[in-house]
């Protein structure tokens, strides 16, 4: 619902404000007071584009900022899909700057005119004579059908299924599509894998045949020095061990005078078993040296083929190829695994297929059952607004397609005059026949259907005063179930409204400006009866707009 609506120095509006009715809101006013001009401010909210022509002053920025309350579910998903502020209020802000600059806000975050496109779907629907382009759309027609079937519920639930059968269907065409460069890439992978499987690297391998190669390259050095080690610590007379075992049994003798000769004892025992150990080692090392050039050139080439390994794939140590073994390891799991998927994603669509047909074929016939009863009632409203020779006809084509919508391609066919043929509604030609049938349309789904805030620009130009009277007490009980706000120079179309405002243009030496104003009781009156008379009403005309107004 449209609650309020602010607009600042927009063409000759200086400054507006307006507290809309919930129900239903009437407008008028004298050609030129500026109704149009007060909808051209509300299409800026609705995304339109604008430049610096309709600025008021040229000196200041134009402001049109809207609030909106009682928001529907599909309003609050938006907000909340796009990231914007969600609140029971929503507030949209256009403002343009003076260099023709627009800027777009969303609950003061700022925004795209294409989100103000999308969210305004759901908030404003903006109906004027030759403009009224959602009757003549085979989707509305649709949405009218379902809401009358009573199956909107079961239509939305279907929608969900068929969006994620289509999922699905692009998944198994992506899958199919991408099998020869998967047979490429398989046999790819497949043969990188089989030379890492062929390297066998293991943890740790690549330091250690980097340590043997370097032992290797100082076998002689290491003999050498194993030999000397042996020669001065046992080998030689008077080495080192028999030094320390002679001091040892020289300490011996003494070592039960003092507890301190015994330990200087038993550490000379200690240093001369390290010795021991020592020349143990040294001779296991110099036995361990294999100086066999062949093993040698064995080491080289495993080094080799390991960095070799290393540049081939770009990677920097042993713990990346291993790890890039195991990735080419994964990947030949999940190519295997191919068939299998495509296998078992044509069962399950198949079987969803068959499913959502089933659901498809239900709602198709439920839809068929609403078609005479729709275009009755239709027809019903049309001949209390003096086209009572109008025909309205549902027509329909089983696609045997699964789409969005079912089976089903509905569109309502229409036709004014006696005799003439059956058109769908966008060849219809008058405004004043296309208003009417919207409205009837409107009115015949009013308390079932979804509707946001409803606009009729001077849709009753042109019909006679019984007529113009029977489409505002239709207008009033739109209002009954949704806002609407029309704009009219019909005295009993103003004569339904829940909340009468006036438009008009007042004037100083330099410039005209619009003005509005709520009209009570006696000023609603006297508006009236200027529309049915003129600037000064007659009291017959006064009397006249009392009875339409039912106040005696």
């Amino acid at each position: 619902m449209l609650q309020k609506l602010q607009i600042e120095n927009y063409a000759i509006i200086d400054k507006l404000e307006i507290d809309f009715h919930r129900s239903l809101n009437i407008i008028t006013g004298e050609t030129g007071a500026g109704k149009s001009i007060m909808l051209g401010a509300v299409s800026l909210i609705l995304g339109k584009r604008a430049d610096s022509k309709v600025l008021m002053d040229k000196n200041a920025k134009c402001i049109v900022e809207a609030i909106f309350t009682n928001l529907s579910d599909e309003t609050f998903q938006f907000l909340a899909e796009e990231g914007f502020d969600v609140y029971d209020e929503l507030i949209i802000r256009r403002e343009i700057n003076t260099s023709g600059k627009s800027r777009a806000f969303i609950n003061d975050t700022p925004t795209t005119l294409k989100n103000l496109e999308k969210i305004s779907e759901n908030l404003i629907d903006l109906n004027r004579q030759f403009e009224l382009l959602d009757i003549q759309q085979a989707n509305f027609h649709l949405a009218m059908i379902d809401t009358s079937a009573g199956i909107n519920d079961l239509v939305d639930h279907y929608k969900k299924e068929y969006f994620e059968f289509r999922k699905k269907e692009t998944e198994l065409k992506n899958l199919k599509e991408s099998d020869n460069q998967a047979a490429k890439e398989f046999e790819f992978i497949k043969f990188q894998f089989q030379e890492l499987e062929t390297l066998g690297l293991t943890s740790g391998e690549q330091k250690m045949v980097e340590s043997e190669l370097e032992i290797l390259s100082k076998s002689e050095e290491l003999i050498n020095l194993s030999d000397k080690t042996n020669f001065v610590l046992s080998s030689n007379e008077n080495s080192i061990s028999d030094q320390i075992r002679s001091l040892a049994r020289e300490w011996e003798d003494l070592a039960e005078l003092n507890p301190t000769f015994k330990s200087i004892q038993e550490a000379l025992v200690s240093v001369e078993n390290e010795l021991n150990e020592v020349i143990s080692l040294s001779e296991e090392a110099k036995n361990n040296i294999d100086a066999d050039p062949s093993k040698k050139q064995e080491l080289e080439s495993r080094l080799n083929l390991i960095y070799t390994m290393f540049n081939k794939h770009r990677v920097k140590n042993e713990t990346e190829l291993m790890s890039l073994h195991s990735e080419f390891s994964e990947s030949l799991r999940n190519f295997n695994s191919r068939d299998e998927q495509i296998k078992n994603l044509e069962f399950s669509l198949a079987k969803l297929e068959k499913e959502l047909r089933a659901k498809a074929e239900n709602i198709s016939s439920k839809r068929k059952k609403t078609f005479s009863p729709i275009a009755k009632k239709i027809m019903k409203i049309l001949d209390s607004l003096a086209m009572g020779s109008s025909r309205i006809e549902v027509r329909h084509n089983d696609t045997n397609t699964l789409t969005a919508n079912g089976i089903d391609d509905i569109e309502i066919f229409f036709s004014a005059n006696k005799g003439a043929d059956l058109k769908p509604i966008k060849e219809v030609a008058s405004g004043g026949e296309l208003s009417r049938l919207m409205l009837s349309m409107k009115s015949t789904v009013a308390n079932q259907m979804k509707l946001p805030t409803l606009i009729f620009d001077e849709i009753d130009t042109g019909v006679s005063g019984e007529v113009a009277s029977k489409m505002g007490k239709l207008m009033r009980n739109l209002g009954d179930h949704h806002q609407v706000i029309v704009i009219t120079h019909s005295p009993q179309v103003s004569a339904s409204a829940h909340k009468h405002f006036h438009i008009f243009k007042e004037e100083n030496k330099k410039r005209a400006f619009t003005r509005m104003k709520v009209l009570n009781t006696e000023e609603r009156i006297t508006e009236i009866a200027k529309m049915l008379s003129g600037a000064s009403p007659t009291d017959s005309a006064l009397s006249n707009a009392r009875e339409l107004l039912d106040i005696e």
